[in-house]
Order: structure tokens, then sequence, then C-alpha cells
């Protein structure tokens, strides 16, 4: 029997200490809330509100399940890094048998910081507990699946002149291996970012940053056609968006896009067509290759970083390497003694 009371007490105990901590996470949900709500205000996309709320809920949905967290206060550092320690723990959603990333763990460190960052502005809490977590190095890899000059020439020679998507198809390529853009700059573009008389291009980048980038000439004439061509043929109902579906008339899907270039090179008998990202790393290899300086690379592919932009370097020693061992005298003769 007083085994019995024991146990018993000890349960309501520590339902009780969840109860606490149920009462906080109610309390960090109003507070996610009006924190999404500051974001939009700020002119965040609707792809980063929907990441911040989903990353952060399950921030919120940890916090109810801990013991004893009763108040935002006890929300300290070393409580924080307990949590990064459960990410690392995680499992991946899309590989269930393996980690979570680093790149997504470091996300989730990220938002955190901006969350708590935002609590302490607005006086919910009296410090930031998140301001000296680290993130967790990640590796650099080297970019995959470079096109070589003569494959982008075999994939732009395959796409047909002759159709309204042929013509957008060809534009975007054009676009894409010309200036080397993201993929949500390319498919966030409108008509009036285009600067065609100059040879420009306007492009809303990372973080809603603007930059201005030049067109080469087989890119602007690509353009022009299109838009006196395809887009008038596409479009449907009234918008501003450059690329146009050929199944509705509105702005085009990725999905939609990426499987139309890979047809064309099915077509065209190259290397499988692995993404837009593609493009943008065959744009900076090559001009790296041509002479490019970093400081230009870096400018036209909008990196914050030039340690970003000098990854390129690495493949160039990569297949100065290969060459060096396929075709140097002293590789062929390594196995003749020194």
């Amino acid at each position: 029997m007083l085994r019995f009371l024991l146990y018993s007490q000890e349960r309501t105990w520590a339902e009780g200490l969840f109860a606490m901590s149920q009462a906080l996470a109610d309390t960090l949900a109003g507070w996610l809330d009006e924190f999404v709500e500051d974001m939009r205000r700020r002119s965040y996309s609707p792809r980063s509100l929907a990441s911040y709320r989903y990353d952060l809920l399950q921030f919120v949905q940890w916090v109810s399940e801990q013991e004893a967290l009763e108040v935002g206060g006890q929300l300290t550092a070393a409580v924080l890094e307990n949590y990064q320690m459960h990410l690392m723990l995680r499992p991946s959603k899309i590989r269930p048998h393996k980690p979570m990333s680093t790149a997504n763990r470091n996300r989730h460190t990220a938002e955190l910081r901006s969350f708590f960052r935002y609590l302490k502005r607005t006086c919910k809490l009296l410090s930031n507990p998140a301001s000296d977590l680290e993130s967790a190095r990640q590796p650099k890899r080297l970019p995959q699946a470079i096109m070589t000059v003569e494959e982008v020439a075999q994939l732009l020679v395959a796409i047909p002149k002759d159709t309204p998507t042929g013509v957008r198809d060809w534009a975007v390529v054009e676009v894409l291996y010309g200036t080397g853009i993201r993929r949500l700059e390319l498919l966030g573009m409108k008509v009036e970012d285009l600067r065609l008389a100059e040879g420009f291009l306007q492009v809303l980048g990372k973080g809603n940053k603007q930059r201005v980038v030049p067109l080469v000439p087989a890119a602007c004439r690509a353009l022009q056609r299109y838009l006196g061509e395809g887009r008038p043929q596409l479009t449907q109902g009234k918008h501003r968006d450059l690329w146009v579906s050929n199944r509705h008339g509105g702005a085009v899907h990725q999905r939609e896009l990426l499987a139309s270039l890979r047809q064309h090179a099915k077509r065209a008998g190259i290397r499988p067509l692995l993404g837009f990202h593609q493009f943008r790393h065959t744009c900076a290899t090559h001009l790296l290759r041509e002479g490019a300086d970093l400081r230009s690379i870096q400018t036209l592919l909008g990196h914050a970083d030039l340690n970003t932009t000098a990854l390129y370097t690495r493949i160039e020693l990569t297949d100065l390497r290969k060459a060096l061992s396929q075709f140097h005298p002293r590789e062929k003769d390594s196995d003749q003694p020194t």
C-alpha cells in the first residue's frame, strides 16, 4: 500500500511538472504567432513564414515535453543546447534511417536566434538565451555535375524554337547559364525586371536584396524572342510573371519547367539534368576557367561571402589534378625509380 501511495504521489508530481511545461509551451505558441505576424509586416516571403512557423512549433512541442519549465526565464542557454542535442539525435524526415542534416539543424538554430531576439526586443524576455548558440560546422561540398561548354551548346540546339514553350525554355537556359541566378530568383522574375535595351536584369535575391546583373547578347536575343512570340501565346489573364506555364497560362511552377528542361536534355543526349542550380555552378565554373576574377563572380552570383565563391577554385584544382594524373609525363612514369 505504501509503495502504491508513493507511486501515485510521484505520478501526480510528474504530471504537475509537465502541466507547467505545457503552460509555457502555450505561451510560446502565442508569442510565435506574434513573431510570424511581425515577420509578415517586414515583408518576409510566404515560404519563409511557413518555414519559421513549422520549425519553431517543433521547439514549442519539445518544451511541452520537458519537466519543470514554468516561465520563459527558465529557457536558458543550457536548455536550448539540450534542444540542439535533441535535433542532432532526431532522424531526418526524408531519410528516417539517417539523422537530421547539419544544414537543417543550423536552420533551426538560426530561427531560434531570430525568435528569441524578437522576444527580448518586445520585452517578453529580459535576455536572449539563444544569442550564443553555435551553429554546427558544415562541410563544404563541391558542386556536382558541372556541364561542359559543348553540353550547354547541345542543350540549346535541342530546344525547339518554333513553339511558345520551346522559345520560353530557350530563354530560360540562356538566362540561367548567362547570369548564374538562383532558382527562386529565376522563378520570381517579372516582365519589368528586364532592361533589355541596356542589357541588364534586376534580380531580387536572398534576404530581399536587389542586385543588377548584365545579360549576355545571346540571353537578350532569346528574351526578346520570348517576349514577342512566346509569352503572348502562353499568358492567360493579367499578370506580370515573366515565365508562363503552357498548361494554365499563369506563372510556371518549378516542377513543370524543370521537367521540360530535362526532356530537352534527354533529347540532346547529354548527362541527366539534375536541377536549376546546375546552371549556376556551370556558369561560375566556366567564368573562372576563362579568367574572371572571384570578386566579379561573387557580385554576379550575389554571394554575401567571398569564401562561398572561392569554392569554385576547388573545382579547378580537382580538374587540374585529374589532368596532371592523366597527361603529365612524370605521372605516366610514376612506376619508374626516382
